[in-house]
């Protein structure tokens, strides 16, 4: 699992330095992410987002020139020759004695009317103090306290994508959700699962049924509010269920486990009908499965179990198919339990 997790975060290291227009990347590389300068020692003075509003090569993108400051400075370096600068210019150094407003037009030359002032330059260095005992650290802008969580990062990206786009992705999949051969109460909960229309416990908070802190935890890891993305995507105890039944299935070759994940979004990638069907079925057992393990913990006081959870999903897609395809050839149990794949053809 551990080398599992390994290649996945170099999958997304790779993403990142070829995929340059994706969003997910622009929040990732800086815009969100805010250093939290300590000694300065690992903060690039010009590329990190460490003092303003923006990292100083975006405040300055055109004409700078610094008379001290080297490009590959970091936070810290840079700083403390800021600082020693400003003390030689009020003293009376080569370009003799100067006031502090001034000394950011001696070391900041802009080209553009557009930029900011030099002056705002100095004043944001002269602001700003290094730790020597503290490590620099990072801030999630998003969150008010600082810390990343998967409801600020979600709910920026629903903002950023919000639209057209969004609209027209969701109406390709509600149009692949209704060929899905399943029992009808099982396709009108995958349509409140796509409309986010589910009782998840960030809906009943939000409508006062439930209290904020303990109440709204995920009932599957107890660790983070439970949203619908949560809940069905990036919770551990759930994101282990995907993994195992994209193993089951065997569909490394072609999809990757993000796209198994939101299937009905890439089912125009199987031209072949009976993949399409299988992985079809598949994907929404698995999230009714889910649901239902999720109820059964709040209602029944039932504790979660993988291997009763996998047990009912292939159980499950496997009663599906069998109902709604009669006339189609179907392997026995144990073959849709090695290679569901190949045992069910239209």
């Amino acid at each position: 699992m551990e080398i599992m997790n390994v290649a996945l975060l170099s999958k997304w290291k790779w993403r990142i330095l070829n995929d340059k227009e994706a969003v997910w990347r622009d929040l990732l590389e800086a815009r969100e992410v805010r250093v939290c300068v300590g000694n300065g020692e690992s903060t690039p003075f010009w590329y990190a987002h460490w003092i303003g509003q923006h990292s100083l090569m975006a405040s300055y993108p055109e004409g700078i020139t610094v008379s001290s400051l080297a490009e590959n400075d970091t936070a810290g370096a840079g700083l403390a020759e800021w600082n020693s600068a400003v003390r030689e210019l009020q003293q009376g150094g080569s370009s003799g004695g100067l006031p502090a407003e001034e000394v950011g037009t001696s070391f900041v030359a802009a080209s553009s009317a557009e930029q900011q002032p030099p002056s705002v330059f100095g004043e944001l260095l002269r602001s700003t103090a290094v730790l020597k005992d503290v490590p620099d650290s990072f801030s999630w802008t998003l969150a008010t306290d600082g810390i990343f969580s998967v409801k600020s990062c979600y709910d920026f990206l629903k903002a950023k994508l919000s639209g057209p786009d969004l609209l027209a992705d969701k109406v390709r999949a509600l149009s692949h959700l209704w060929k899905v051969k399943a029992p009808s109460k099982v396709l009108f909960f995958c349509w409140r699962f796509i409309h986010n229309r589910l009782a998840t416990r960030d809906l009943l908070v939000s409508r006062g049924i439930l209290n904020e802190g303990s109440e709204s935890l995920c009932v599957l890891c107890m660790k983070e509010e439970e949203s619908r993305t949560h809940l069905f995507l990036n919770c551990d105890v759930s994101i282990t269920v995907w993994r195992r039944v994209y193993m089951w299935l065997g569909v490394g070759d072609f999809l990757s486990l993000e796209e198994f994940q939101d299937f009905l979004y890439n089912c125009d990638k199987f031209s072949c009908l009976s993949k399409r069907a299988i992985l079809s079925v598949a994907w929404l057992a698995t999230i009714w499965t889910l649901w239902l393990k999720c109820n059964a913990i709040i209602f029944k006081k039932e504790s979660f179990s993988f291997l009763e959870c996998m047990s009912e999903i292939l159980i499950i897609s496997w009663n599906w198919l069998g109902s709604f395809y009669k006339k189609a050839p179907l392997c026995n149990y144990f073959g849709w339990n090695t290679q569901p794949l190949l045992c069910f053809t239209l």
